[in-house]
């Protein structure tokens, strides 16, 4: 379902464990990845401002795992103010159509916040967005444990508008003989609003999962009840999803550090990677 994917590397230590875990793109049908690290000028970055041969090095030391898993591999280095936006630029030059970035930032933000960077390419970016979890302990070593492949996902639906890429991209991957858990969490505004709406949403999941099964998948339907973005990373903790994929709004910004919404707070939260989808152009 993908072809290009734009690997975003901020020079930290988290770099490191996220492309070791990173082989199962194949799986999403990457077959190209473009290795990009832009340097903030102005900022002082240390051995990554001003040698450029250093981070080709650096660069060309990371992409080895990418290429032992048979992915062709290319290597992009920019300099800006603004990061996000140079990475979103990068994706745009290469024809990218999925981002990969990793849940800190250069400073290993910890708690409930995501990097800036990571933040920003959330919410801007027109393009699906993987966000990996990398975990940072109190000497800021970073790792992740990796699933071996990618076997199972969970898509997390509210039945709007904006699940709908959400949803055909989990079609996708369940086509590609992943097993799919379909799960829509019932909030007490739905009961309140609509008496129906369980067994309406039951009806839902069953033709989601009906649509899975189509296209050659497996999958099974979960309707839970609480705060969504808390039955979600739980089942899928439960289940060992290795991927959590939900669909997000437009590019509203959000000018708080913390994101509110169900899937910016998977990302925040669930300790494993989230694939974010936004409305596809011709659903807008």
């Amino acid at each position: 379902m993908f072809r290009t994917a734009l690997i975003a590397l901020d020079f930290s230590a988290a770099e490191g464990p996220m492309l070791d875990c990173l082989t199962d793109l194949r799986a999403m049908g990457v077959s190209r990845v473009v290795l990009t690290h832009v340097v903030r000028l102005g900022y002082g970055q240390g051995a990554s401002h001003g040698h450029e041969d250093a981070l080709k090095d650096w660069l060309g030391k990371r992409a080895a795992p990418l290429r032992e898993a048979g992915l062709a591999v290319e290597i992009d280095i920019r300099a800006a103010g603004a990061v996000a936006k140079d990475i979103l630029q990068a994706a745009s030059d290469h024809g990218a159509d999925l981002i990969v970035i990793g849940s800190r930032g250069q400073n290993l933000i910890r708690g409930l916040f995501l990097g800036s960077v990571a933040r920003e390419v959330l919410h801007d970016s027109p393009l699906p967005v993987r966000l990996e979890w990398i975990d940072a302990n109190e000497d800021e070593r970073c790792a992740r444990a990796c699933t071996g492949g990618l076997t199972r996902i969970l898509l997390a639906t509210d039945f709007s508008q904006k699940s709908q890429s959400a949803e055909a991209a989990a079609i996708a991957l369940g086509g590609a003989g992943v097993s799919v858990d379909v799960v829509h969490v019932l909030t007490q505004d739905e009961r309140r609003i609509y008496a129906r709406w369980p067994q309406m949403a039951r009806v839902a999941l069953a033709h989601i999962a009906d649509d899975i099964r189509a296209a050659g998948g497996r999958a099974e339907t979960h309707l839970l009840d609480g705060k969504p973005s808390e039955e979600i990373a739980r089942l899928a903790a439960e289940h060992g999803s290795d991927l959590i994929v939900v669909g997000k709004h437009g590019r509203n910004r959000v000018g708080s550090r913390i994101i509110g919404s169900t899937a910016a707070s998977l990302c925040e939260t669930a300790r494993r990677p989230v694939l974010m989808v936004p409305l596809g152009k011709d659903a807008d």
